[in-house]
């Protein structure tokens, strides 16, 4: 049979396949040389991240005078993307304050109906700065009640439960608890006072009610884990250490140094210890207190000592990062007294006290005190009882002098190594 392509149609064919040939295999050389000159990273064997920037690319025109020629020796600086700022250090404030005992005239000030009491008044003015820190630690010092039926406010204490719930309201993450009147009323005290301060959420150092509720309490502001500690040095009618040893843990330094580097293994990254310490009514540091403070000083594993007891003001020691409060004063107590309530012992300087303020910041070295402050306070006793930061919210009817001499006693104590804090409302 003959062919019935026209024998010039099946030239034009087998040029037209030769073609379609050669077309193919131009555009797969082409395609294996991009592959290899992009550096494709299946190709390469290295993963590349894109990377968004904002330099120009275009690529210069031709003898124009960004364009660089062949063999030219000038340099191009490469194209980097813009590095990201690196992200904070982790840090967070924390706050302190001393002594809290429910005197009385303290329980009188916040008694109300049905035989209750109402304690949230006397902390409404410090509440902004104790609420606003990251951390705030309390030292409760009056043992409270199971039932409010047995109170007892002269010699030993047991204060009303509601103590609790206006500690907590006033911003309080914990408290230490263990002092000198920790057992007043025998492993009772550590029951009821440990119930209430759990109900309300507080966390507890210092006194314990099993073996293994024995330790620190655990914080984590600002992402830092932080571990405080309570131990007291001395204690009414007893002997240190208590039978059993951890219902309150006591004072000393070796073994306190031990269990903080036990919560460094545990994941702290700061250390706090408070301890109950020193003699009442005196601002000078005992030589046992200078002694300690040294060696907690020294310990790598402890940053930040408070100290408690003596009811006045005492000095404060700052070292490479680390602090050492050797006396907080008071918070809220009815010293120095009054007719009803005599504390002929006591000097003017027991109505004083301080909010201590730390700075705590993640560094190379760990987390260290960058800065401290404080604002003085006093209890305003001849009319509500109420606890003054003095120079932020103070009463109308205060009186300013008597304001004035307390704000100086406290800076001629805590000054430099403290600096007077200001805060702004609104």
């Amino acid at each position: 049979m003959s062919d019935p392509v026209h024998p010039l149609f099946r030239s034009e064919r087998r040029l037209a396949w030769r073609l379609q040939v050669i077309t193919v295999v131009a555009l797969v050389v082409l395609l294996v040389a991009d592959l290899v000159g992009s550096g494709d990273p299946e190709v390469s064997g290295q993963i590349e991240t894109p990377v968004e920037t904002s330099v120009d690319t275009a690529v210069p025109a031709a003898g124009s005078r960004d364009a660089i020629s062949a063999g030219s020796t000038a340099e191009v600086e490469p194209t980097t993307a813009p590095t990201s700022s690196a992200p904070a250090p982790r840090s967070f404030t924390l706050v302190a304050t001393g002594d809290i005992i429910s005197h009385g005239a303290v329980a009188e000030r916040a008694a109300s109906e049905n035989n209750a009491w109402d304690f949230t008044p006397l902390f409404a003015r410090i509440r902004p700065i104790i609420a606003g820190a990251d951390l705030a630690l309390c030292h409760l010092e009056s043992p409270l009640s199971m039932n409010d039926q047995d109170l007892s406010f002269r010699g030993t204490f047991r204060v009303p439960s509601s103590l609790a719930d206006a500690i907590a309201d006033a911003g309080y993450d914990g408290c230490s608890l263990a002092s000198n009147h920790a057992l007043d009323s025998g492993p009772s005290s550590v029951t009821a006072t440990l119930h209430h301060l759990r109900r309300v959420g507080l966390a507890t150092a210092g006194m314990a009610d099993t073996e293994d509720a024995n330790g620190p309490a655990w914080f984590i502001p600002g992402g830092l884990r932080v571990a405080h500690f309570s131990v007291t040095d001395l204690i009414n009618g007893r002997d240190l250490p208590v039978d059993p040893p951890w219902m309150v843990p006591h004072l000393d330094v070796g073994r306190l140094i031990d269990e903080a580097a036990a919560a460094r293994s545990g994941g702290a990254d700061f250390v706090v210890v408070s301890v109950h310490w020193g003699e009442e009514y005196r601002a000078d540091p005992t030589d046992r207190q200078r002694s300690a403070a040294e060696r907690l000083l020294a310990a790598p594993e402890v940053d930040l000592v408070l100290g408690h007891h003596a009811h006045v003001l005492q000095p404060v020691v700052r070292r490479a990062g680390d602090a050492v409060a050797f006396g907080l004063g008071n918070l809220l107590t009815n010293q120095p007294g009054d007719e009803a309530n005599p504390c002929n012992s006591c000097p003017p300087e027991t109505q004083d006290g301080i909010i201590a303020w730390f700075q705590v910041t993640e560094t190379v070295d760990g987390a260290r005190i960058t800065d401290a402050g404080y604002v003085p306070t006093w209890v305003d006793r001849g009319a509500t009882h109420e606890v003054v930061p003095i120079g932020i919210d103070e009463p109308d009817l205060a009186d300013r002098d008597m304001l004035a001499d307390s704000a100086a006693r406290t800076a001629a104590v805590v000054e430099p190594a403290l600096r007077r804090l200001t805060f702004t409302t609104g």
